[in-house]
């Protein structure tokens, strides 16, 4: 069986966020065919009981190191090339996780435009390394596979002799959406209604689920709300998770934007209900069947172009009709296959008439549950993994770029102390100095450990 290690930056655990449980998924899917690792670079939260290997390590580069040379197929998704860069220099396979365009979304985060371009330029430089290097890469929709195909076009890797053997280039990138579990949702305890003090047991549910990120807009949705509070007692907000599950992910201005607008109007507590710590992974069902509503709101802007939402898909597990706003591939969907309603951006009245009209109507609402079930069994992660379950199988290597990143833009590599200056300041507000004083003499022994002589050792 070929040997897989799947790397991510990822909380793994019992909380989990978009990241983590792709790769967990995936790793389930692939280890049908394949002798699977999953790998986080931060400490497990909990403890698995499934058919593959499931590690923390930590930023222990030997105790990864020795399950990376054991591989055939590396995937690494995010930050990882860069982050732990001599992967890439195993002689593995590497397969490349494409479906989250980080670039994008750190747009939104570039309040300060000095700290901005560095940003971009470091994102920039990880997003072509990861490109240069990828025997095969996957993404989440054919539209970000537009994109991405794109982007090999500008970078020289869409070359003839790749063309001979595969026209449509699908060994280069392919489509692996997010999906959702084989198995329907079953509930196993009440999560809001009678739980949370303010929702009663025939209230009616909008469920935001997932976080409350700089991208998005939930104030479109809560001022919509406190339209509808007048003369809607019933209807309740409920914002799923709001503190990020991984200790490297920053609080959002966002989420502090929403919390403050929804104290100002005063429906906190009473149409507005914020669960400040994280769902765990294994309950989140027992949230989603219990809504009547699943919410997704965002910007006009270039990540909802490209974005994915994850949480979508969540719903449509749960049978539950969608209320979201234009722009990105899963509002298409919604739109195409009657799963909810879409709105204009920014349109507090859309919102509002969309959730009334169909808060109004059950007939309607029972007729879109079902839809969306069927629509659901088309992402089920046995099928939508197919094409990484197939490399798993038979794994190959492609031709690499006519030049290198290197080569292109200099030996350099951008943003590096922004990088190290913004994990700093994430550490001290997890543990103050000490943590980082910690952090920082691990980063050094790392460092040395690198300086060893290692002899006869390929890859090294």
């Amino acid at each position: 069986m070929t040997r897989v290690l799947i790397v991510t930056h990822e909380v793994l655990g019992l909380r989990m966020a978009g990241p983590g449980i792709r790769a967990f998924e995936l790793a389930r899917q692939m280890s049908r065919v394949a002798d699977v690792t999953l790998a986080s670079v931060l400490p497990l939260t909990g403890s698995f009981e499934v058919g593959f290997r499931v590690l923390g390590f930590d930023d222990d580069r030997d105790q990864l190191e020795a399950f990376a040379r054991e591989a055939d197929v590396l995937v690494l998704q995010g930050m990882m090339p860069r982050r732990h860069a001599w992967l890439l220099g195993l002689g593995k396979r590497l397969v490349m996780d494409l479906y989250d365009p980080f670039l994008f979304e750190s747009y939104a985060q570039c309040l300060d435009l000095r700290a901005g371009q560095d940003l971009f330029l470091h994102l920039w430089d990880v997003q072509n390394e990861q490109m240069d290097r990828a025997d095969f890469s996957i993404c989440a929709s054919e539209r970000q596979r537009d994109m991405w195909l794109g982007r090999y076009c500008a970078l020289g890797r869409l070359r003839p002799e790749i063309f001979r053997d595969d026209p449509s280039f699908r060994k280069l990138v392919d489509v692996v959406p997010f999906g959702v579990p084989d198995a329907p949702p079953v509930a196993t305890r009440p999560a809001m209604r009678g739980v949370i003090p303010g929702i009663g047991p025939d209230d009616r549910i909008l469920l935001w689920g997932g976080g409350v990120w700089n991208w998005f807009d939930p104030l479109t949705v809560i001022r919509a709300v406190g339209v509808l509070a007048g003369r809607r007692p019933d209807v309740k907000l409920v914002f799923m998770g709001v503190k990020p599950p991984s200790p490297e992910l920053p609080e959002m201005e966002m989420t502090a934007r929403a919390i403050a607008l929804s104290d100002e109007l005063g429906l906190t507590g009473r149409h507005v209900f914020f669960n400040h710590d994280w769902v765990p992974y294994d309950e989140r069902q027992n949230y989603l069947l219990e809504a009547d509503l699943g919410i997704s709101s965002h910007f006009d802007a270039i990540e909802t172009r490209f974005s994915f939402r994850t949480r979508v898909l969540d719903y449509m597990w749960a049978g539950l009709p969608i209320v979201t706003t234009e722009g990105d591939s899963m509002a298409e969907l919604v739109q195409r296959e009657g799963l909810g309603r879409v709105t204009r951006y920014g349109s507090v009245e859309d919102w509002v008439t969309a959730i009334e009209d169909l808060l109004d109507h059950p007939a309607t609402i029972e007729a879109m549950r079902e839809r969306v079930r069927e629509v659901a069994e088309r992402f089920r992660w046995s099928r939508v993994a197919a094409p990484l379950v197939a490399y798993c199988q038979e794994p190959w290597a492609l031709p690499s770029p006519l030049w290198s990143v290197s080569e292109r833009y200099g030996k350099r590599r951008l943003g590096v102390p922004v990088q190290l200056v913004v994990k700093a300041a994430r550490t001290f507000r997890a543990g103050g100095i000490a943590l980082v004083t910690e952090k920082g003499r691990k980063v050094v022994l790392r460092a040395l450990r690198r300086l060893r002589p290692r002899t006869g050792e390929p890859g090294t």
